[in-house]
């Protein structure tokens, strides 16, 4: 009885909440990945539905606190004014992993993530309680996993039982084996994918053994500059409207070009092998969607066994499922209450009714 009302307490109080706009409130103080009047803004990764409102943010929050990285990659993704820029330069605040900052009493840390560069997962001490919001996030052997946590907030983006990747550890050098075969093939090679995601796929390559130079837009381009200066060891890349660039085009088939995935639907399917990469495919590692084209299924997010699995490592007391994006946190939620005994609610609740004691068996 105690826990549920200390829980109760936690949601009332709105140190636990998440808003329709995406927001992930965390004590009194922060708002992660959304809009709202918190003296924080909190991002956790450079991907569009965890930027949303930021403009506001800069305006309203007094500290836009990120990892390092992604604060960069924010004025190289985001299109904003003049005005919008400077103020996000005097109120931006670079956290590495595991540093701690002191807000108003509460302390806060970033942990990794696993996602794409710069990701974190977000750790807040607040009045006696341990709160933790995951992020996007691969469970890798490195990824660190928040215990003793009063409350976990776990994304669900695959959170059905079906969302499982029977191959996701073998899929980097199935990657870098279809890569290999499309150059012998005497075209470039071209592979579509989001920022950031791009240059972990580059990295893999890389350590994979493939030297062939690679050739990107300018702004894939300042990405991948991004990466590099924070160990990303990824060479002989080039800006495709630079000198070598041309020249590497018009004298050589093996190479390799890297495109955002708004570029896969003009994809050249007789003179490139073209690579997609998507996170939604779970039946086959590799599948041919037409004769110059082949999905690959490497994702940047946990599938359902990982989310599981993260849950059982971190035996939290209580869980909260954000509903806020694309995902299943219902069937999650169902989940984690059936298979591990731990009790889950779904915020934002479409039942309008998101009490702990609807949800808990005393």
């Amino acid at each position: 009885m105690y826990l549920l009302a200390a829980l109760n307490r936690l949601l009332s109080s709105g140190l636990v909440d998440i808003k329709s706009t995406g927001a992930i409130l965390l004590g009194d103080s922060f708002a992660i990945d959304g809009y709202y009047n918190r003296l924080a803004r909190v991002i956790t990764h450079a991907h569009s539905d965890h930027l949303r409102g930021l403009t506001e943010s800069i305006q309203y929050s007094s500290m836009i606190i990120a990892h390092p990285i992604t604060i960069e990659l924010l004025f190289e993704i985001i299109n904003m004014s003049s005005t919008h820029k400077y103020m996000l330069r005097q109120k931006a605040i670079p956290l590495n992993y595991n540093q701690e900052i002191e807000v108003n009493k509460e302390i806060l840390k970033l942990l990794p993530a696993n996602h794409i560069i710069g990701s974190a997962q977000v750790h807040v001490e607040t009045h006696g309680f341990r709160l933790g919001f995951t992020g996007d996030f691969r469970l890798l052997n490195n990824t660190p996993v928040m215990k003793n946590l009063d409350v976990l907030v776990i994304e669900a983006t695959y959170g059905r039982p079906e969302y499982r990747r029977p191959f996701k550890h073998e899929i980097d050098s199935i990657l870098i084996e279809t890569v290999i075969d499309g150059l012998s093939s005497s075209k470039p090679v071209v592979i579509y994918g989001y920022y950031g995601k791009l240059q972990e796929v580059m990295k893999i390559l890389r350590d994979g053994g493939i030297k062939e130079p690679f050739i990107m837009p300018p702004k894939i381009y300042r990405i991948t500059k991004i990466a590099e200066r924070y160990g990303h060891n990824i060479g002989n890349y080039y800006n495709i409207n630079s000198r070598e660039a041309r020249e590497i085009r018009r004298n050589n088939a093996g190479y390799i070009m890297f495109y955002h995935m708004t570029r896969a639907r003009y994809r050249d399917i007789r003179r490139s092998v073209n690579i997609i990469l998507s996170g939604w495919e779970f039946n086959d590692p590799v599948k041919r969607v037409d004769p110059g084209t082949w999905l690959v299924a490497l994702s940047d997010h946990a599938d359902y066994e990982e989310l599981m699995r993260y849950v059982e490592k971190a035996e939290p007391g209580f869980v909260v499922v954000d509903n806020s994006r694309e995902g299943a946190a219902y069937d999650l939620a169902r989940s984690i209450k059936k298979e591990l005994g731990i009790q889950a609610i779904v915020l934002p609740d479409s039942s309008g009714d998101a009490r702990i004691d609807q949800y808990c068996r005393v």
